[in-house]
């Protein structure tokens, strides 16, 4: 009996230490942290001529890697007895450096500071900044700080530039169109809102990496607009200080994405060098084409025929406006070859139909909400990816076409995990070796897993499958 209950004894001690450890490593535990501190006196009695209180202290922090987890975070400060005490924040297991601790009063103005490492007060304190703790798993954490008083000193005594905490908060911000495969920077303009308030400021941005600022706390949320024209406005909304933190001084990027359509009209199929395309979707929706050549811009009103001959050249079709109108994008039979496709800005696009052109020969739809797509008869196909999860319903990639056995069982598995998430029934794959004369025999062929996945399509979601998997 008493070695049975030594035994659980144990037992009960093996588990609290494991607990006890586990508490103390998980990285995902919050413990409450406060600083407190006395202020100092100032005049030769022994009291303090400093008439106002402060009411905040405004903290930064930096992670045992560096990062920067807040810049003046304000923190509400607590009066017992004759020293302060902040109210708790919470924070992660781990090691952390206190970077700035300034109080301030109501109004914004810094009365005391811990002074920083190699300052002329730094002497003048146990500990300056940067300071670290260690935050636990076990208990709440009570940081001790030690302040001078920031009106009989600069801002150079304690080690800063300045004490203007409204200083303005700076962005850097570069804007970018799509041509082709690169990015190039163009001119917009912006705006940035606090709330639903009037803008703060609004700005011309030129073709580089603009520098821009506005007033406000740090911490308040801002949302920036920027407006060129023929694209959807671009919309981001921040905390200041996490954006700065995230962007480590490189610039935030704005990317328009047109519709963009690379030809090399040397090539392709049939006579002539006619391009084709029928854009369908919201009536009343405008398009702007550029074909590339030198001729003039066209414009178009949804649904639209496009059609332009070419000369036996390359070139980039770039298509802008209404785009998140566009439902439908159909090339036409026949015509140049298409070198490449970007899509990115067919937010609503649902449908794809390009039927024995030359080419793509390389299709990203993941980033279209497509339900549709017809790649009948593509000689040049050699990679197709689809959205996943989708409500993707109709997939024809009848052959001939350059699909290898890996690519079609991506692009089955790419559809049977679209059809199990959203249970998708009734749907349409075909995948013949001939989209004219069918052969019964599948584009690839599909491994032995690949087939498993049509059977299940055919099996459990009613899709009809062409050629029968069964067969």
């Amino acid at each position: 009996m008493k070695k049975y209950l030594l035994w659980i004894g144990l037992l009960i001690i093996s588990a609290t230490l494991h607990q006890c450890k586990n508490d103390v490593t998980d990285p995902a535990a919050l413990q409450n942290v406060q600083f407190t501190f006395g202020l100092p006196s100032q005049s030769p009695s022994g009291g303090r001529t400093q008439a106002v209180e402060p009411t905040t202290l405004l903290l930064s922090l930096r992670n045992s890697w560096g990062d920067t987890v807040f810049t003046n975070k304000k923190i509400a400060l607590l009066h017992i007895g004759s020293r302060l005490m902040t109210e708790p924040i919470q924070l992660s297991v781990g090691t952390y450096s206190i970077t700035d601790f300034l109080l301030t009063d109501d109004d914004g103005t810094v009365l005391f500071a811990t002074p920083k490492a190699e300052s002329p007060l730094a002497q003048a304190v146990a500990h300056p900044l940067p300071y670290d703790f260690t935050v636990s798993g076990n208990d709440a954490v009570t940081v001790e700080m030690e302040v001078l008083a920031a009106s009989e000193s600069s801002p150079e005594d304690f080690g800063y530039v300045t004490f203007n905490i409204n200083a303005p908060n700076v962005l850097r911000v570069a804007v970018f169109i799509n041509q082709g495969n690169s990015l190039v920077l163009t001119a917009a303009h912006a705006a940035i809102y606090h709330l639903d308030n009037p803008p703060i400021a609004t700005y011309n941005l030129g073709a580089k990496t603009n520098v821009i600022s506005f007033p406000g706390d740090p911490d308040n949320e801002y949302r920036l607009y920027v407006d060129l024209n023929g694209f959807p406005t671009y919309t981001k909304t921040f905390i200041y200080s996490e954006l700065a933190a995230a962007l480590q001084g490189e610039p935030l990027k704005v990317i328009f994405h047109q519709l963009s359509i690379q030809i090399d009209a040397e090539l392709g199929i049939g006579p002539g060098r006619d391009f084709h395309l029928n854009l369908e979707g919201v009536a009343g929706g405008a398009v702007n084409v550029d074909w590339g050549d030198g001729s003039p811009m066209e414009h178009f009103t949804l649904p639209a025929a496009l059609f332009h001959s070419y000369l036996p050249l390359q070139y980039e079709i770039t298509i802008s406006g209404d785009l998140t109108y566009i439902t439908a994008f159909r090339l036409g039979e026949g015509g140049p070859k298409i070198v490449g496709m970007d899509l990115t800005s067919l937010v609503q696009l649902s449908t794809f139909e390009a039927i024995h052109t030359a080419g793509p020969t390389s299709l990203d739809l993941s980033g279209n909400p497509i339900t549709s797509v017809s790649l009948a008869g593509e000689p040049l196909l050699k990679h197709l990816v689809l959205p996943v999860p989708s409500f993707i319903n109709d997939v024809n990639i009848n052959g001939p076409n350059n699909l290898t056995t890996e690519e079609v069982d991506a692009i089955i598995k790419q559809i049977h995990d679209s059809v199990i998430f959203w249970n998708t029934q009734n749907g349409h794959l075909k995948l013949d070796q001939n989209w004219l004369t069918p052969t019964g025999q599948m584009v690839g062929p599909p491994s032995a897993t690949g087939l498993e996945m049509l059977q299940d399509l055919k099996d459990h979601y009613h899709w009809q499958i062409l050629p029968d998997p069964g067969a």
